[in-house]
């Protein structure tokens, strides 16, 4: 299994420690091994952004279905999350 880098940035209110939960819980639902995560909020032009970089072992298909996932999770009843830009493997695309 490769190891990817899925970098991401989410328009969030969501705070760190719950981003690294949904994360661990995808990651059981998931063929994909979470190998590393870092996590930076920082002010953006309309508020805090969450800049996600996490190093996963899958495929990029795996670490596509992951990211789904994990934005399922963080849509929780309290919340909403967005992907702004997100980075597979050096492909870097916008949502």
């Amino acid at each position: 299994m490769p190891l990817l880098e899925a970098a991401f940035v989410l328009d969030s209110p969501i705070h760190t420690q719950e981003v690294r939960e949904a994360a661990l819980i995808v990651e059981k639902q998931t063929a994909v091994l979470l190998a590393d995560m870092q996590l930076e909020i920082q002010e953006g032009p309309s508020g805090e952004l969450q800049f996600v970089r996490a190093d996963l072992l899958c495929t990029p298909e795996e670490a596509y279905r992951w990211l789904t996932r994990l934005l399922g999770t963080l849509e929780g009843e309290d919340g909403y999350a967005e992907l702004v830009t997100v980075r597979i493997d050096g492909v870097e695309f916008q949502a």
